[in-house]
């Protein structure tokens, strides 16, 4: 097990280059992510063999095959963290700075798929705009390498029970992987004990190939070669982001990976092409290349505000590339090395472990804002990050404030309905007169339309929990608000009872269907109009970075006109469902714009937004008192609209 396997290194190269083309170039490469699960199979593989190798000999030891790991994995990650901080430091943002600390505190600590799996969410950032988003598969190793050889030497001696212990994790991990791919698919993405299988797959052909010998036949190998590289070139081709992913779909990367390892370096493709010399060459710097490609094309992205050209992105996966050959010759190669090994002092771990453990402690300076990058010194910067966070309502789910009455206003919807909480929880707070019961029943990115399911999100189950909480008789007041906008536009909407793409007339017919027969009972129904939305709205577009420099730069306001050309088609057919059913309307424009200009920030340069379409919590609270009335029992009169000259005197 301890003979080199160049062919291995080809398939390194295989998976690499198809991350890198899927990074760059997705169009081109929508399957290009697998090259990620064809790394676990490797990885399970070749670490296995040598835990195998040495428990065979009795020379195995947990102490040293960590200290192999330290010099493995800690010199290109510490350069690659460093650079990341530094860049970071001088292009960041404030609140993305600090995001950025998190990051690098979750990489030093081999934790980046959990920080990245409890981050994720309708508010999450983009995941192109994160520096280290990368790093999520290093951390399913990590956690691989914690486990596997604590496990491997408490079963040494015992080579069947070993055997079936390899088969039984692999098959509770691939269970646990398709079960959660359909209900919780971000956390079969990110879990460890979801992605197990990949590296277990890889483990079990190591187990087979030093305790049983395989030796196939050469037309067992052949056939063994080619089958595996079609099963990866199929999930290069086949797979894309729309696919319920790893789930099922992952065994297309996996097992091709097995097979092609299988076939043994004798095979041809593995002595021919993955055997190649050039081919190799990119295997041996596959894991700096790995390191270095995302951060490099996530800060260009940052730095130009959108997608760099296609010209640029070849040049930034040539200087990845080039950064890569001199990690590994000017830095791996020194440390890893049997003569490097063989010279490097004792003291040589335990630095690069000092070492990343103070990147990770530079990490959480940053995320606690003890240390802030160069832009904190713009105090418009400042605003705009506080802009980017200033969320009230936190995670999705029912929110209660009791009342002094028996009587309960429902508010439904997704985010949209979401950022109104704050006025609400300020005007029940202040108790000047008796009040409804509020109740919040919202799940961001679920639009509240019966009959309607979104792909990923359990949206028809809530929707038809809080319409039923609507029909209660405490329920007086049931309001709606939603991205309504949005969700007319988004592809992963779909019929419930045909799994059909969402037609939004027959939408809107359910709607009015359930309104009107919440309305016939008597209950006091309210329509909430599209919010303002557009590019100018958000705080982040006021963001231009020159060169390395940030400055913050406000462009045209938003005219009433440019809103009404995207709201007023959905908005329109809103008013008519109000007027058949007798419904109240409420347009926060009215609230927000002055009769011809929807301003993205207050005359003090502080944004109104938090993004392009969603309201601030401070601006809601104080300037947003269309919804007072219904909260209410007395029905004082409706507040009349805002007005340019309320905004700015925010």
């Amino acid at each position: 097990m301890h003979a080199y396997r160049p062919d291995v290194d080809g398939l390194r190269a295989i998976a690499v280059l198809s991350v890198l083309a899927f990074h760059a170039f997705p169009a081109a490469a929508p399957g290009g992510f697998a090259g990620v699960d064809i790394f676990f199979v490797i990885s399970g593989f070749l670490i296995s063999g040598i835990i195998l190798a040495e428990l065979g000999k009795g020379t195995f030891s947990i102490a040293e095959f960590y200290r192999r790991r330290v010099r493995r994995i800690f010199p290109a990650l510490i350069l690659v963290l460093a650079a990341c901080l530094a860049i970071g430091w001088r292009v960041l943002l404030p609140d993305e700075f600090r995001q950025l600390g998190k990051h690098i505190a979750a990489g030093a600590g081999f934790v980046s798929n959990l920080a990245l799996w409890r981050e994720s969410g309708y508010f999450d950032t983009s995941a192109a705009l994160k520096p280290l988003l990368h790093l999520w598969s290093l951390g399913v190793e990590e956690q691989y390498y914690l486990a596997w050889p604590l496990l491997l030497f408490l079963f040494r001696g015992r080579t069947r029970q070993m055997g079936w212990m390899i088969g039984v994790v692999a098959a509770a991990s691939f269970a646990l992987n398709v079960f959660l791919t359909a209900r919780r698919p971000d956390a079969a993405f990110y879990l460890p004990v979801s992605r197990f299988w990949e590296l277990m797959a890889g483990s079990g052909l190591a187990y087979l190939s030093f305790y049983k010998k395989l030796s196939p036949e050469s037309w067992a190998r052949e056939a063994q070669a080619i089958a595996g590289l079609v099963l990866i070139a199929a999930s290069l081709a086949i797979l894309d982001e729309a696919k319920a992913f790893p789930g099922w779909w992952a065994l297309l990367p996996a097992l091709g990976a097995v097979l092609l390892i299988a076939a043994g370096p004798q095979a041809w493709i593995n002595r021919t092409i993955l055997a190649n010399r050039a081919v190799v060459f990119i295997g041996l710097i596959s894991y700096p290349l790995y390191l270095w490609h995302w951060p490099l094309l996530a800060y260009a992205r940052i730095v130009v505000g959108a997608e760099p050209a296609p010209g640029v992105r070849v040049a930034l996966c040539a200087a990845s590339v080039l950064l890569a050959w001199l990690t590994y010759e000017l830095v791996e190669k020194r440390i890893r090395g049997r003569a490097a090994r063989a010279s490097l002092p004792a003291r040589a771990v335990p630095a690069l472990a000092a070492s990343m453990v103070m990147l990770g402690g530079c990490g959480v300076l940053a995320f606690k804002s003890d240390l802030q990058p160069q832009s904190a010194l713009n105090p418009l910067a400042e605003e705009v990050s506080r802009a980017s966070l200033d969320w009230a309502y936190g995670a999705d789910g029912v929110r209660t404030i009791r009342g002094d009455t028996e009587h309960v206003a429902l508010f439904i919807g997704d985010s949209h309905m979401q950022h109104y909480w704050p006025r609400i929880q300020k005007i029940m707070s202040e108790h000047r007169k008796p009040e409804r019961t509020v109740v919040f029943d919202t799940v961001g990115g679920c639009a509240p339309i019966p009959g309607i399911e979104r792909v990923g999100q359990a949206c028809s189950a809530f929707v038809e929990e809080a319409f039923s909480r609507a029909e209660a008789a405490d329920v007086d007041t049931v309001v709606v608000a939603a991205s309504w906008v949005g969700f007319l536009h988004r592809p992963d909407y779909v019929r419930i009872s045909d799994g059909a793409r969402l037609d939004p007339a027959w939408a809107l017919r359910q709607l009015e269907a359930r309104l009107a027969r919440l309305s016939a009972r008597g209950k006091r129904i309210v329509i909430v109009l599209s919010s303002p939305r557009g590019t100018v709205l958000d705080p982040k577009s006021s963001v231009h970075r020159d060169g390395m420099t940030v400055r913050i730069s406000y462009g045209a306001p938003m005219t009433r006109a440019a809103l009404a050309a995207v709201t007023a088609p959905i908005d329109g057919r809103l008013r008519q469902i109000a007027a058949r059913i007798g419904a109240a309307v409420i347009d926060p424009a009215d609230w927000l714009c002055s009769p011809t200009l929807c301003p993205a920030a207050d005359p003090q340069g502080r944004p109104m937004y938090k993004d392009e379409s969603h309201i601030r919590a401070i601006v809601v609270r104080e300037i947003f008192d269309a919804l007072d009335r219904y909260v209410y029992v007395d029905n004082e009169p409706l507040a009349e609209p805002g007005s340019a000259s309320r905004v700015a005197a925010r």
